[in-house]
């Protein structure tokens, strides 16, 4: 009589296939923190890339001109339309200024009866160093005495310039612009980086954005000879990304505001008038603050903010700075002493 064997077939008991998941999650939860640093790496490169370009086209507008671009152009006396804001504006319908009724806060204080300060022509730094950046093209199309976002200037301000978008910045490319009653005013192209005003506790850049003790403020014409404290002690641009506010990189635009971005990672969201759409200052705030307001910096990576220097360098600062360096640091003549630690 001839015995049968049956043929045994191998498999996976369950037991042995909950291991191998398991193992295959941990490799993959070691696995995705490396990736994300590797990731975060060269995005900072090219952020610092970036900024690198800037400060050469920086420099090479001084040597054409003889000093640094002004944050923003502006000429007195030109008087574009006031927006009247009207009762029943306000939050629960009361109007702005009311004590009663919820107020927003948009310049530091209650809105006033009328809007803004007239902002003519607003063309920015970013604007005018184009030819140094390889953008002579498109520099040739801008009529420096027409408005920044006037309709001629429609095919210009809403195309994204990837030298003015650092590839951290999950909310760089176009939105949509806002008027102080939530309307819309028109579409333009953000930019990462913001011209720096000073630094100071007394600093009012939206009341005097022409009084800056930084590189850049209203019409500033600096030029290295006035950096005292030293070029190397002083950053030029800065990054404030468009997670934080969106602002246009052709400059300021009339009738518009600077608001925090939805959802951005901070804890309150506020909207500024246009003067701060180019720069920001340095006041008590330290970087990256939760309590940050739409003209502080703010950087998108995990450690602060990359920064160039009025020596054409480009370095770091990191969200751990004290506010006495940090506001050292954006001053071009304060005379301050910064310690070799930092």
């Amino acid at each position: 009589m001839r015995l049968r064997h049956a043929r045994r077939l191998s498999a996976f008991t369950l037991i042995e296939l909950l291991v191998v998941i398991a193992i295959i999650a941990l490799l993959i939860g070691l696995l995705l923190p490396a990736v994300q640093r590797v990731r975060e790496a060269s995005a900072r490169v090219r952020c610092a890339n970036n900024l690198k370009q800037i400060a050469l086209g920086l420099h090479a507008h001084h040597d054409a001109t003889g000093s640094f671009p002004p944050a923003y152009m502006w000429v007195s006396g030109m008087m574009p339309r006031f927006i009247p804001i009207p009762p029943g504006a306000g939050p629960g319908g009361g109007p702005i200024g009311n004590p009663i009724a919820p107020q927003p806060m948009l310049f530091d204080r209650p809105a006033p009866s009328s809007y803004l300060e007239p902002v003519w022509p607003g063309w920015g730094w970013a604007t005018l160093i184009l030819p140094h950046l390889e953008q002579e093209s498109l520099f040739r199309q801008i009529n420096l005495s027409a408005p920044a976002g006037g309709t001629q200037s429609a095919a210009i301000h809403a195309i994204p310039l990837k030298v003015y978008s650092c590839p951290s910045d999950s909310h760089a490319g176009t939105f949509e612009m806002q008027t102080l009653l939530g309307t819309k005013l028109l579409d333009v192209a953000t930019n990462s980086y913001a011209a720096c005003y000073g630094g100071g506790s007394t600093l009012n850049l939206t009341e005097n954005p022409e009084l800056g003790n930084g590189m850049f403020f209203r019409n500033s014409k600096v030029r290295i000879m006035d950096v005292t404290d030293g070029v190397s002690n002083t950053f030029m641009i800065g990054e404030r990304a468009a997670l934080f506010t969106q602002a246009p990189w052709v400059g300021v635009i009339n009738e518009g505001t600077l608001r925090t971005t939805p959802n951005a990672p901070v804890e309150q969201s506020l909207v500024h008038p246009p003067h701060p759409m180019v720069m920001a200052r340095v006041k008590h705030k330290l970087l990256n603050e939760p309590w940050s307001e739409p003209y502080d910096f703010f950087g998108p990576h995990p450690w602060g903010m990359n920064a160039a220097f009025g020596d054409g360098s480009v370095r770091q600062i990191r969200s751990s700075i004290s506010i006495e360096v940090f506001r050292a640091l954006a001053t071009r003549a304060s005379a301050e002493v910064l310690p070799q630690s930092e």
